[in-house]
């Protein structure tokens, strides 16, 4: 299949769509509601792109090759990323104190590893009757466990989410490479140094000092990761990760099962399945118990509830962000819900179905994640403002791998969806 010459230059301009408009272009008054819609397109447009590229390959760390100027440059930035955040951070944590006054997640998830650490295993999903006069927490297993070490040790909990992000920009480095596409690297480069400079300068979203998002990006980075390593025990484990987080994966999980079984590679199932049931066992099961994990499944059902809530207290929530929900209003969330649901199952499977059909099956799973988490977070009943840069983080990995192909490179016909690696 031939493919045109343009076609990173327009992956490229989707891509600097979807992070403007998630980032900077939310500066502009009143253009919230735009910046959904450009958005939503755009990450749409990233994953039928990705079926029009070759299979994507991650950058082999060879021994032999690993003593090169090219990396020394990718540790020297790495190097200055660290440090940067480490600036910035500590500032942002002494501005904004762990508070329920603040926002209460980080506070909630403190309490819930607290209560592991003192062995209230039984008790962690327990009402705390100081916070909101006795809250319930809701957060899953693979969101409050990684903050455990950093309260036991006494530190700073939000260097957890923190280390999240860290994880995400230096695999960018990783995977990038400036002299290929020399120009449009320039502009990608441009474009990730935006979204550094938003999440961790002008923190905005609140994503260094009040939220825990910065775990759920490194979790669906390391899925992309997983996903292009052909390793199947290594995506059971993100994807449980995934699914242990947030609840943005369960549409593709179905679809991604399926596109296994129409590809009849029974091994790689078997094995994501075993590693994936294992990661539930030992993640959810084991440390809280199987009464709590039914409690926490019926939670999508109290989301109408929350986002009405929500409507009353902070309308302006909806009115910041790139979701759909504003224009549904307070008082269609129920009919938002069921979309919501709808569409999260049923996009997925449909476009894994049309893109084997159609034998554009190189990159599907890839690209089916991307459009599931575009749709997941668009029509979301609350639009917290950093949910939607895991999606940003994910398209940052992919169009990174796919602009190290040297001009021409897209040219060439695919055998088919091979996961394979590069030297760096």
């Amino acid at each position: 299949m031939n493919r045109p010459k343009n076609l990173p230059a327009v992956l490229l301009v989707f891509f600097a769509v979807e992070t403007l408009s998630a980032t900077w272009f939310l500066k502009i008054p009143h253009a919230a509601h735009c910046c959904a819609v450009l958005y939503f397109l755009s990450g749409i447009g990233i994953s039928f792109l990705l079926l029009r590229f070759p299979p994507m390959t991650l950058p082999r760390l060879d021994r032999k090759r690993w003593n090169t100027p090219a990396n020394h440059y990718r540790l020297i930035a790495s190097g200055l990323v660290v440090l940067a955040a480490w600036s910035w951070c500590r500032y942002w944590f002494d501005d904004t104190p762990i508070d329920i006054a603040n926002a209460d997640m980080l506070p909630i998830i403190k309490v819930m590893g607290e209560r592991f650490i003192a062995g209230q295993h039984s008790g962690v999903y327990d009402n705390i009757p100081w916070i909101w006069h006795g809250i319930r927490p809701i957060y899953l297993p693979a969101m409050w466990l990684p903050y455990v070490p950093a309260i036991f040790l006494g530190i700073d909990m939000r260097w957890v989410a923190v280390a999240g992000l860290l994880f995400a920009f230096i695999v960018f480095l990783f995977c990038y490479r400036p002299n290929t596409h020399t120009y449009l690297s320039f502009v990608l480069g441009v474009l990730a140094f935006l979204l550094f400079w938003w999440v961790v300068a002008d923190n905005t979203p609140g994503l260094v000092n009040m939220a825990e998002e910065g775990v759920v990006i490194g979790y669906y980075v390391l899925l992309v990761l997983a996903l292009l390593s052909g390793r199947p025990w290594l995506t059971g484990i993100a994807i449980s990760l995934c699914m242990l987080s947030r609840y943005a994966l369960a549409g593709w999980v179905p679809a991604y099962l399926l596109h296994l079984v129409l590809e009849k590679r029974w091994k790689p199932l078997a094995t994501i399945v075993i590693t994936g049931f294992s990661c539930f066992v030992l993640l959810f099961l084991l440390p809280v118990g199987w009464t709590t994990f039914l409690r926490l499944a019926k939670l999508p059902g109290d989301y109408i509830a929350f986002a009405a809530r929500v409507w009353k207290d902070s309308p302006d929530v909806f009115a910041s962000s790139p979701g759909f929900a504003w224009f549904f209003g307070p008082h269609r969330v129920a009919l938002l819900h069921r979309l919501l649901l709808v569409l999260s199952f049923s996009v997925p499977l449909i476009f894994v179905l049309v893109g084997r059909r159609r034998q554009r099956s190189v990159n599907l799973p890839l690209a089916a994640l991307k459009i599931s988490l575009v749709v997941f977070y668009c029509f979301i009943d609350v639009p917290y403002l950093y949910l939607f840069y895991t999606s940003c983080f994910m398209s940052l990995i992919i169009v990174a791998l796919l602009l190290r192909d040297p001009p021409g490179a897209n040219d060439r016909p695919s055998d088919g969806p091979t996961p394979g690696r590069l030297p760096v």
